[in-house]
C-alpha cells in the first residue's frame, strides 16, 4: 500500500483536529452572533448615519461632513465637553484615594473583615437607578432632607444640591463615587495581596514601619494596579450617564450635561440621529486618544517585578 503524501497527511490531521474541536463551535457561534448584532452592526450603522440627516423615520438626506463642521460652533456641545472634563477631574482623584484607603483598611486579617468587604462592594452590584433614587431622597433640598438635617446640626444652612448650578456636578460625583469605589477597592485589594510578605519583612528589618512601609513598599509595588485603575476609571468617567439621566436630566441650566447625555439628547429628544452618530464617533476618538496617552505615560501593562 502506497504511503500517504504530505498533503494527504496534513488534510487528515486537519480533519482530526476539526472533529475534536467541533463541540466548542456552538459557543463560538453564539459569541460571534452577539458580537455582530450588538457591536459590529451598530458601529456600521453609526458611521452610516453620521453622514446623513435623519430621524430614522423620514427621508434620509446625505450631508457629508456637515455634522462634524457643526460641532465646531455647537456651544451646547462645548459646554458638555467642559462638564465631562470637570466631572473626570473631580472624580478620578477621589475614586483612587477612597478605594485605595478602604482597600488598605479591609486588607487586615481581622475577624469579620470579609463581611466589611462585601458591604463596601454592595453598591457596585446595585442598580444605578436604585442608587440614584436613594440619593434623590438623601440630597433633598428641603431643610428636613437627611443630609441637610445632619449639616444643620452643626450650623450649616440647607443646601440645594442637585438643583443648584454649582452643587449639581459635585453631587453627581459623590453619587458616582459611592457607586463605583467598591469595585476598584477589590482591584486594589488584589494588588495588595499580591505583594510578597517577604518585602515587608525586609523593610521592617531596615527599620521601616507604619507609613514608611506604605510609602516605600506598598505604593511603588501597586503601580501596575494604579495604572489599570486610572485608565479604566477615566474611560468610565468620560461616559457618565445613568445618574445624570435619572437625577438632573442634564440640568440645572446644562450644568450636568455631559457628552454622553448630549448624544442621548440629540438622538432621542430631538430626533437628530445623524448628528448624534457623528458625536459618538468624535467622542470615541477622544476616549481612545485619552486612553492611549494614559497607557503610554502610566506604562499600563508593564510588570515591575
Amino acid at each position: 500500500m502506497a504511503a500517504a503524501s504530505p498533503s494527504q497527511r496534513a488534510t487528515s490531521q486537519f480533519l482530526r483536529r476539526l472533529r475534536r474541536s467541533l463541540p466548542w463551535y456552538p459557543f463560538i457561534i453564539v459569541n460571534t452572533v452577539i458580537f455582530l448584532v450588538f457591536n459590529l452592526v451598530p458601529w456600521i450603522s453609526m458611521f452610516r448615519y453620521s453622514v446623513l440627516k435623519t430621524d430614522l423615520l423620514s427621508t434620509r438626506e446625505f450631508v457629508g461632513l456637515d455634522h462634524f463642521v457643526t460641532m465646531l460652533t455647537d456651544a451646547k456641545l462645548h459646554k458638555a465637553m467642559l462638564n465631562t472634563v470637570w466631572f473626570t477631574v473631580m472624580y478620578i482623584p477621589l475614586l483612587v484615594a477612597v478605594s485605595l484607603g478602604v482597600a488598605v483598611l479591609v486588607n487586615r486579617p481581622l475577624r469579620g473583615m470579609k463581611a466589611f468587604r462585601a458591604l463596601y462592594f454592595l453598591p457596585n452590584i446595585t442598580s444605578v437607578a436604585v442608587l440614584s433614587l436613594i440619593f434623590r431622597r438623601f440630597l433633598s433640598p428641603r431643610p428636613d432632607g437627611p443630609i441637610n438635617f445632619l449639616i444643620g446640626l452643626v450650623g450649616i444652612p440647607p443646601q440645594r444640591w442637585l438643583i443648584d448650578v454649582n452643587q449639581a456636578m459635585p453631587s453627581i460625583v459623590g453619587i458616582s463615587l459611592w457607586e463605583a469605589f467598591g469595585y476598584f477597592m477589590v482591584i486594589w485589594l488584589a494588588g495588595l495581596q499580591a505583594i510578597p510578605s517577604e518585602l515587608y519583612d525586609a523593610a521592617k528589618v531596615d527599620g521601616a514601619n507604619g507609613w514608611r512601609l506604605h510609602r516605600y513598599v506598598t505604593i511603588p509595588l501597586l503601580r501596575p494596579t494604579a495604572a489599570f485603575i486610572i485608565v479604566i476609571a477615566t474611560i468610565g468617567a468620560l461616559q457618565v450617564f445613568g445618574s445624570i439621566f435619572i437625577l438632573t436630566g442634564g440640568g440645572p441650566v446644562n450644568a450636568t450635561t455631559t457628552v454622553v447625555y448630549q448624544i442621548y439628547s440629540e438622538a432621542f429628544n430631538f430626533g437628530r440621529f445623524g448628528y448624534a452618530s457623528a458625536l459618538s464617533i468624535l467622542f470615541f476618538v477622544i476616549i481612545l486618544i485619552v486612553a492611549l496617552i494614559q497607557s503610554r505615560y502610566l506604562r499600563f501593562g508593564e510588570d515591575i517585578y
